[in-house]
């Protein structure tokens, strides 16, 4: 996929350095997830796992997976990152907006992500892919780890 200024591809085992170099930028050492989490996702979401290039340089990245309950299948959007300098080009939008669509293609027809409620850059992202936010959930990841749960719904 290629939008002017950049493109989008899928994710390579080697971009995960670039990936992991973009995670820490990004969120800190202190919540970036680390290269071995990284590579798993790769393992375990590698269709819905796409990187953003300007000039041959990854600029950002989504990761999208598939969670199976019983007879539901919904997609999550995993993680997302884009450098700051690139931040506001409409990269991280274009990087979801594929990660969604393969989503789709795999037979998705839910999206779901979390995101903290003061998150207002996460928030933009998502409204502008049309999710909604489903719940408030006061302690998503623990105590004092509020997050709202959004959703995307395919509409035929």
């Amino acid at each position: 996929m290629s939008t002017p200024g950049f493109s989008i591809r899928g994710c390579r085992p080697a971009d995960l350095d670039e990936v992991c170099r973009i995670e820490q930028t990004c969120y800190g050492s202190a919540h970036a997830l680390q290269r071995i989490a990284l590579t798993q996702y790769f393992d375990l979401c590698g269709p819905a796992f796409a990187l953003a290039e300007i000039s041959s340089q990854v600029v950002g990245f989504a990761v999208g997976g598939i969670a199976v309950d019983n007879d539901c299948r919904i997609g999550w959007l995993l993680d997302v990152a884009v450098l700051p300098s690139f931040q506001g080009r409409g990269v991280g939008q274009a990087v979801c907006r594929y990660v969604r669509e393969r989503l789709v293609n795999l037979g998705i027809r839910t999206v779901r992500a979390t995101i903290a409620p003061g998150n207002e850059q996460s928030l933009k992202l998502l409204g502008n892919l049309e999710f909604s936010v489903l719940d408030d959930i006061a302690e998503y990841f623990g105590p004092g780890q509020r997050r709202l749960l959004m959703e995307w719904r395919r509409r035929d």
